[in-house]
């Protein structure tokens, strides 16, 4: 008589994960899913909300079932090879994984093994089984992803009813969010088995840091896209872990055993510290301060019991012991300062002793904006799964806030502003989707980064490198870069230093002044302020001197090519460069640009511009730029800007082929070995 089938939990089977995420990966974003790959998601549901939590630890009535010959699990069954039980034990107690599960895994590894069967059962622990039991855990957290990538990318544009919607709603309201809280600090937590040689330990510590950063990844995902709200106690919960990882008992540099896992320990870092910027809810505050909203009334998920409580909390980091607090602290900081620029603050007396002005001063003394600009350059912004653009919108709003909140200007240091702006480029370029919210007047979280765009506008053409280098990360796309050079086509002014005497001041109260005779603008020949002209004093920079902004419109892309065209030392010149950075990338997302840079010159007149010169037709900006190629030298410097110079010659060709093909070959531009002469004002050779 056949001996009967033990009965387990129906919950420790479970189906490979990795076929399930190729299915996935594969199902079309513009359409339901198919029926049989829905049947497979309900099916896993529990699996997908539980994640790497429902693997159970050992279990005295497990291993009792795999004594047996037949184990039946739901409507599964196993017949147990007593050469694979012993194998499961064994693992078991080295993965500390149910033993049921552990034979699952055994059976499973063995059966696509292409080494002996013997070879395997023989080694105390096989490394293909590790690996085997890593993989269905990341691909379980991946088909989780991908689920909550699925649903949003179908976003409003099925039906109503959408299936991938709808369980990824039923994830959230199931519990998610919590349980991976729990997997988090359970991996932070985690210790390698005793026994375990230094090449395994590598291994291991490498897996766990993979699912530290897939958790957090969907955390991420979960939090930005608004699927649930991150409240006071979760938020304080995530920032324990973030301090645990910074100064213990979570510290990373126990598992940092190899390059891979340096990498995956510093990407989890950021991405905890992304997710906590995130869950402060900068953009909403924003939103409050503008509209007047007090803190009480307001949409904040944090009460003001949570707020004092985290201020505790942060006050506790030390920044001078661990420089990677301070992106936190100073996230923190901008935080206080909006809430404490709310009305009704005054009934609150916490809200009017906050001390955010300490907070600033110790990031700052921990470099924490060079933090931001090292996280940019980092590979999390190059490799992660469809978190970019999110991670990008979240320093984004967070410098926002940050000027908003600090009044960031142009009379700052030299070395802070450049080093905003460094971080304004990086978040900006390559990311068309904030671009676009850039140029949206709608879009309120740009605003106070629009205001900085607006000063150094101010002050041009003595901010032409800055202005330009913010500029050409703000034209990442078609109507983008449209928006760029109707910017500086549309500019309203120049601004020169001059020497102001009290014959020169119209009106002391609004620094009005008039220029007796004209001001040539330094840097461009024959460009100068006719006399007569009015302009507003921008600051006083020493004694009598001040920065001006005349009332004469120009505009600026006229005024650039100008400077262009009379650029010296054209390798070393960063102008130049970037000058021609911000040219290529315009004609090459907006084709319409290479038609209003062939005919700039024939919508100015001399007599308007105030140049002294004829200006040339058809073709001005070809032989500017035909003439500076003929003018490089070959070297690496000069190959940059010969590169960029061909994009812009290369885009302009195809619009009008035989305009600009007559005035390149005029200009002798592939006689690489002449060094004719210099560009004159109107980028004629003289």
């Amino acid at each position: 008589m056949a001996a009967e089938a033990k009965a387990v939990d129906s919950s420790l089977w479970w189906d490979p994960f990795d076929s399930l995420l190729t299915d996935l990966e594969r199902a079309s974003h513009s359409s339901d899913l198919p029926e049989p790959l829905v049947k497979r998601l309900k099916e896993n549901h529990s699996w997908f909300v539980d994640t790497v939590s429902r693997f159970k630890p050992p279990n005295a009535k497990s291993k009792d079932a795999l004594s047996s010959d037949k184990i039946k699990i739901g409507s599964h069954e196993l017949i147990v090879k007593p050469q694979f039980r012993e194998k499961a034990l064994q693992v078991s107690s080295y993965l500390f994984l149910d033993e049921v599960q552990s034979y699952i895994l055994v059976e499973r590894c063995l059966q696509h093994s292409t080494a002996s069967v013997d070879s395997i059962v023989q080694e105390p622990i096989h490394v293909k089984i590790l690996l085997r039991y890593y993989i269905e855990r990341q691909c379980l957290l991946k088909c989780t992803r991908q689920i909550l990538l699925h649903a949003l990318c179908a976003g409003a544009g099925l039906k109503d009813g959408n299936f991938v919607r709808e369980e990824a709603l039923k994830l959230i309201s199931d519990g998610l969010e919590g349980k991976l809280a729990s997997v988090l600090e359970a991996l932070l937590s985690a210790t390698h088995p005793e026994q375990m040689d230094v090449d395994l330990f590598t291994l291991w510590a490498e897996e766990i840091l993979i699912e530290d950063n897939l958790v957090l990844d969907i955390l991420f995902l979960i939090y930005y896209e608004s699927f649930c709200s991150c409240n006071g106690e979760k938020w304080k919960k995530l920032c324990s872990f973030y301090k645990g990882i910074l100064y213990g008992p979570y510290s990373f540099a126990r598992l940092a055993v190899s390059t891979e896992a340096l990498h995956s320990s510093y990407n989890a870092k950021v991405q905890l510290l992304l997710i906590l910027i995130e869950t402060l809810n900068l953009e909403n505050l924003l939103q409050m301060v503008h509209d007047e909203i007090p803190f009480r009334q307001g949409p904040s998920v944090f009460s003001l019991a949570d707020v004092q409580e985290i201020d505790a909390l942060i006050s506790s980091f030390d920044t001078l012991e661990m420089k990677e607090a301070g992106p936190l602290v100073l996230s923190w900081a901008v935080f206080l300062c909006l809430i404490s620029s709310l009305p009704g603050k005054e009934d609150n007396n916490f809200l009017m002793e906050i001390d955010h002005v300490g907070y600033v001063r110790q990031a700052f003394e921990a470099a924490s904006l060079n933090c931001f600009l090292e996280i940019l350059h980092s590979d999390i912004f190059k490799e992660s799964d469809g978190s970019i653009a999110g991670y990008r919108s979240v320093l984004r709003t967070f410098l926002s806030a940050f000027i908003a909140s600090y009044e960031i200007n142009l009379q700052m240091e030299d070395d802070t502003l450049n080093l905003i702006l460094d971080i304004l480029c990086n978040i900006y370029r390559g990311e068309e989707s904030l671009c676009m919210q850039f140029w949206d007047r709608e879009s309120f979280v740009d605003g106070p980064i629009r205001c900085l765009l607006c000063n150094l506008e101010g002050e041009f053409p003595l901010r032409t490198l800055e202005l330009v280098r913010l500029l050409s990360s703000l034209c990442e796309g078609s109507w983008p870069a449209e928006c760029v050079y109707s910017f500086l086509d549309k500019s309203v002014g120049l601004s020169s230093l001059v020497e102001i005497s009290s014959e020169s001041v119209v009106d002391n109260i609004s620094q009005i002044v008039e220029t007796r005779h004209p001001v040539y603008i330094p840097g461009i020949d024959g460009l100068y302020i006719p006399s007569g002209t009015r302009g507003h004093i921008l600051r006083v920079i020493s004694g009598n001197t001040a920065l001006v902004r005349w009332e004469y419109s120009q505009s600026a892309v006229f005024v650039l090519l100008l400077r262009l065209a009379q650029a010296r030392y054209l390798e070393g010149n960063e102008e130049v460069i970037l000058t021609l950075d911000l040219l290529s990338r315009m004609v090459s997302f907006n084709k319409a640009i290479c038609f209003a840079l062939m005919n700039i010159s024939n919508s100015l007149h001399v007599q308007e511009t105030g140049v002294n010169g004829q200006v040339e037709n058809n073709g001005w900006v070809v032989e500017i730029i035909s003439t500076m190629v003929r003018n490089l030298s070959p070297n690496p410097r000069g190959a940059l800007v010969m590169s960029m110079a061909l994009t812009v010659l290369e885009k302009m060709l195809k619009c009008f082929p035989s305009n600009v093909a007559a005035v390149a070959l005029k200009s002798n531009i592939f006689d690489v070995a002449s060094k004719g002469g210099d560009i004159g004002w109107n980028g004629l050779s003289r």
